[in-house]
């Protein structure tokens, strides 16, 4: 039977840990369906030869329409910015006349902004995916404002591109930053409690978060909750010959505020002490979308900092690297990255909050500090060449127990019942 995806993100190029996702998805739908079984329906998509399955483009909301559902939704608390932005009525009913047409067993939704379009008498044929919480993303990046003054928060992010020119600016400053972030959350928190009682099933990347949204809707009728890992494509491995170099890497698209966020506090507060300790390390930062602000900061280390732009290929990038760094000061879900680095063998160092979702501990292949001398202690220890390679064999382990290709469909058949 036919199984339908309805999202306002293109999978592909996978340069984002949404569209990984996303298109981990399909690889498994593939896998059990065949590609002809396998709808995906995509706002203000343009169909095109080489999708893996059938595409289904659907009409992105006018700017007039967006506008007047952030008036008459948003504005009278009924539904998400993000939803409003994606809410009309020809999107309704091109989702619905899709839907006729292709008599789908499953509807999987993607996120509270697709989830508006469920018609509730088929709930026990629908799985919305929630990707993270953005209630509490979004309460996460007001407490970084809180704590460290510095945090330019962002709340947009790669969301941006679905926000009218017009009413951008009013995330620009820090007072609308504030009351926008404190508005969506609230409002998100509700979506995501309506969603995990309406759909059949609702999932999460991250366990924790699955356990919260659980108890959050303990006592009122509700559907499952579950946490399935996304699935990365099979790293090629090369056995590491690491020998001492100084190395390291920041991995992650750097228009996401967390990222920017992350590499800027990294280099700010914990990057001089490494450089202290080991004068001749570098790092690395590999993504697209770093801002003037970035690009200024990285080139004040003087060499010792370079940022390469988005590589479709991580693991020569991976090969030479002491280590993994995942500053992040807030945050929500897992983080692609760790799983990126953890398949390839390489160590990582994280936050608390990057490695949110994960077994820690150096048998596990991933180092938690806080604390900024912690972690720049945590990389200075990994260019040892043989604590490195202990650290490094953990973190193997760590990917074929939970992020193999064989593990992540064992959860995916349990989570959408086609096993």
């Amino acid at each position: 039977m036919p199984v339908t995806l309805l999202s306002a993100v293109d999978p592909f190029p996978t340069d984002a840990g949404k569209k990984v996702v996303l298109a981990g998805f399909l690889d498994y739908l593939v896998d059990r369906r065949g590609p002809d079984k396998v709808h995906y329906l995509l706002v203000g998509g343009q169909a095109r030869p080489n999708f893996p399955v059938k595409m289904h483009p659907l009409p992105k909301p006018s700017r007039r329409a967006a506008l007047g559902a952030v008036v008459t939704r948003t504005g009278t608390g009924r539904a998400t910015l993000q939803e409003s932005l994606l809410s009309s009525r020809p999107l309704d009913r091109a989702v619905r006349d899709a839907l006729d047409r292709i008599g789908p067993s499953l509807e999987i939704y993607d996120t509270i902004r697709m989830a508006q379009y469920a018609d509730p008498a088929r709930s026990g044929h629908q799985i919305c995916y929630l990707d993270d919480l953005f209630s509490e993303r979004y309460l996460g990046m007001l407490a970084a404002g809180d704590r460290y003054p510095d945090v330019e928060m962002r709340p947009l992010g790669n969301f941006a591109e679905h926000v009218p020119t017009s009413l951008r600016p009013l995330a620009d400053s820090r007072g609308p930053q504030r009351a926008l972030l404190r508005l969506e959350s609230e409002l998100a928190r509700r979506s995501e409690n309506r969603a995990a009682r309406q759909f059949g099933r609702s999932l999460l990347v991250n366990q924790g978060e699955a356990d919260r949204l659980t108890r959050r809707v303990a006592n009122a009728p509700r559907g499952d909750v579950a946490a399935v890992p996304p699935l990365i494509a099979p790293p090629e491995y090369l056995k590491r010959q690491y020998r001492g170099a100084p190395e390291f890497l920041f991995v992650g698209l750097l228009a996401l505020p967390h990222n920017d966020d992350g590499v800027r506090s990294f280099l700010t507060n914990v990057w001089p002490g490494v450089l202290l300790r080991a004068p001749g390390a570098r790092l690395r930062i590999i993504g697209k979308g770093a801002s003037p602000g970035l690009a200024q900061l990285a080139r004040s280390f003087e060499g010792s900092v370079t940022i390469e732009g988005y590589v479709k290929d991580l693991t020569e990038s991976l090969s030479s690297a002491a280590a993994l760094v995942n500053h992040l000061r807030f945050g929500s879900g897992i983080k692609l990255k760790v799983i990126e680095a953890l398949g390839r063998g390489v160590p990582v160092v994280s936050t608390g909050v990057g490695a949110d979702g994960f077994a820690a501990g150096a048998e596990r292949g991933v180092l938690v500090a806080d604390d900024a001398s912690l972690f720049a202690e945590a990389m200075i220890e990994l260019t040892d060449p043989a604590y490195n390679l202990a650290v490094s064999e953990g973190a193997r382990a760590h990917f074929a127990d939970t992020f193999s290709r064989e593990a992540v469909f064992a959860c995916y058949d349990a989570a959408f019942a086609l096993g």
